[in-house]
């Protein structure tokens, strides 16, 4: 009966030495609510990473590959995805399109880098600025007879929509090419 009480009592220290630690720590603090906003931002850093990811990765000898003839090249894939961003980034601007006056027939990797900056660059304070109250806002785009009004986020996702989809045409580009592609690279590879 002793070496049981003896065995009881060791087993509850080692029990209690065990737990102590554990219930010195402070609970971690609860996460914030996602607010769509946080959400739409958290997306559009994503897609930034991928498609600028994109750039650095592809060697440059290979910015003119297609897979088959009636497809768009790796250049011309990630400048439609940029010319495309600068559209509905101005609209949620309100502002003339910058992307109007750009030469999207480059092909050389250094020209289509600094597109893709670019592009980012005039898009993300769109992004930063978009909030819960003012997601819904109504926003005109086109002219004239094509004139309508679509809501601030509805730009914001498609655009996400848009480049996401055509990243997953340059995910395909690279595989070929025996590249693992940005979202597939642990983060502490890249």
């Amino acid at each position: 009966m002793r070496l049981q009480n003896r065995r009881a009592g060791i087993v509850a220290a080692i029990v209690v030495v065990a737990v102590l630690p554990l219930s010195a720590q402070t609970p971690a603090a609860p996460r914030p609510p996602q607010t769509f906003a946080a959400y739409l931002q958290g997306q559009y850093a994503t897609l930034k990473r991928n498609i600028t990811g994109s750039v650095d990765k592809m060697p440059a000898e290979h910015f003119a590959f297609k897979p088959v003839p009636e497809v768009m090249s790796y250049a011309e894939m990630l400048t439609h995805i940029i010319e495309t961003q600068y559209g509905y980034c101005s609209t949620v601007k309100g502002a003339a399109n910058p992307g109007a006056s750009l030469n999207f027939k480059v092909t050389d990797r250094v020209a289509i880098g600094q597109l893709v900056k670019d592009s980012f660059a005039y898009c993300d304070d769109a992004f930063a600025a978009v909030t819960n109250e003012n997601a819904l806002e109504m926003l005109t785009r086109g002219s004239a007879a094509n004139q309508r009004q679509l809501a601030r986020v509805n730009q914001l996702t498609q655009l996400i929509v848009h480049g996401n989809e055509h990243y997953g045409n340059l995910v395909t580009y690279m595989r070929m090419k025996g590249i693992v592609p940005p979202s597939s690279t642990p983060t502490n590879q890249e």
